[in-house]
């Protein structure tokens, strides 16, 4: 089945310098500093010990593999994830429509951040200092011209600033056999804590990294970057200050000559890179070091926080240890960290559906569904998103998101990552030519995945049921 026009040959551009084809990793780990470094990791950590971070290990490993799965169909086509799925299954860009504006479409990181800078300043209502930060991603979004260009460099400072900060505090905070035992505790294979919650358990493996329908959003980054095939996809650009492209709907493929495959060798080698000494290494790193620092402060009082108040109790009794900017340190640090989570997720849920939108208005069999935003461009849709977006989250703010759909949400996360794993791996073995398909480890991270996230959306489905019925 193939629901979109043929893709249309062109060769395939040489890779530029590594440096300058890394950067969505960059984005992938600024995405992922939240619930699983900040509260999920180090809160199991507390209650179990070191040895049940080999969870973690497992959990950034299979995303490792899934996010090279998406760039790789990305890089060969020129297409996101949306419109390959679609290509394969009519129906399914309405299902990650649907899904997308239900998982990301709460304020929890604006009210979380707020918290935050209200504890960093000692002054202000959580609320105004959550608007402030909406706002501020709006500042920055709108004052350049290049919507994946702003991120991309934004984050190649917040991230930097956030691995120094967290270094210097474990320099301070840690010792050597600290940092020993944590070690020993990733590579615990097969311990198995007793009395915790299987659901939480399987829940924090999915985020450590991005989770749920996050990583598909590594597509429409490496687009937007020009990597591969989407060289010749267009860009986001402001259509304020910049001046907007055209960004067609369908993508290319390239014929299989030698200087195409060697430049494609080229762009595969930039792409492990990317995801796995930036996305996998920084984000195993930061996982460990907080939630040891988490260890070594709170477990031998006794503590164990939970949500927001992990990062202001971290803070207080950093504060007392090592000095008043021994606090501010932390809770800069936890910002930081945080504003990088809710930024990259407000970008991500925008991109997701103004491609969605966009594609799906020009060609294919949901025309006619799609038909009134015809006129528009990706380009207006995608700041217009980011303005609704923002506006929508200001004003859910002050209500405490429904039980209902938080419990919907967190099965949906599992859910959709049990969906789409199979469907990479279909397309990426059968629609993607021979030379260009992942080999054989990819593969069995890959099918391990779905496995693995498939039994977790049976258990959240079960235990939701349980819960509502």
């Amino acid at each position: 089945m193939n629901n979109y026009p043929a893709l249309t040959p062109k060769d395939l551009p040489a890779p530029p310098k590594w440096w300058k084809a890394v950067g969505v990793g960059i984005i992938v780990t600024g995405m992922a500093m939240g619930t699983g470094e900040l509260v999920m990791w180090p809160n199991l950590v507390i209650q179990y010990g070191l040895a049940i971070l080999w969870f973690a290990l497992v959990g950034i490993t299979l995303q490792y593999f899934i996010n090279q799965e998406i760039a790789r169909a990305t890089m060969a086509t020129g297409e996101s994830f949306f419109t390959s799925s679609g290509r394969l299954i009519r129906w399914s860009p309405l299902f990650w429509l649907g899904s997308v504006i239900l998982l990301y479409i709460w304020p929890g990181w604006a009210s979380t951040l707020g918290t935050i800078l209200a504890a960093l300043f000692g002054f202000g209502h959580y609320l105004w200092w959550a608007w402030a930060s909406l706002a501020l991603v709006l500042i920055i979004v709108f004052a350049g011209r290049e919507a994946y260009k702003v991120l991309e460099k934004s984050l190649k400072i917040i991230v930097p600033i956030f691995v120094i900060i967290l270094f210097y505090i474990s320099y301070l905070n840690l010792s050597w056999p600290d940092l020993v035992a944590a070690l020993k505790g990733l590579f615990s294979f097969g311990y198995w804590p007793s009395g915790i919650d299987v659901n939480v358990l399987l829940g924090a493996i999915v985020f450590a990294g991005a989770g749920g329908m996050l990583n598909l959003c590594v597509s429409l980054w490496y687009r937007d970057k020009g990597a591969g095939m989407a060289a010749f996809s267009g860009k986001i650009r402001n259509p304020i200050n910049g001046k907007p492209e055209a960004v067609g709907a369908i993508g290319h493929t390239f014929p299989l000559t030698e200087p195409n495959l060697k430049n494609w060798r080229g762009w595969l080698s930039h792409l492990r890179f990317d995801q796995g000494m930036i996305f996998w290494f920084i984000g195993l790193l930061t996982i460990t070091l907080m939630s040891l620092n988490a260890f070594v402060v709170l477990k031998p009082l006794g503590i164990t926080p939970t949500g927001t108040d992990l990062a202001v109790i971290l803070a207080e009794i950093f504060e007392s240890q090592l000095g008043f900017w021994g606090g501010k340190l932390y809770l800069l640090m936890a910002y930081l960290m945080l504003f990088s989570v809710m930024w990259t997720i407000i970008d991500a849920l925008s991109r997701v559906i103004s491609d969605i939108i966009h594609t799906n208005a020009q060609v294919g069999p949901l025309t006619k569904i799609f038909a009134f935003s015809r006129r528009w461009s990706l380009h207006h849709l995608y700041y217009g998103l980011i303005l609704l977006v923002v506006f929508l989250q200001a004003v859910l703010l002050p209500f405490s998101q429904p039980l209902v759909f938080l419990l919907l949400s967190s099965v949906l996360g599992g859910f959709t990552m049990a969906l789409y794993t199979p469907i990479l791996l279909y397309h990426n073995n059968r629609r993607l030519a021979k030379p260009l398909r992942p080999g054989i480890i990819s593969n069995l991270f890959l099918f391990s995945a779905f496995i693995f996230y498939s039994v977790f959306a049976a258990i959240s489905i079960w235990e939701v049921a349980e819960k509502i019925f």
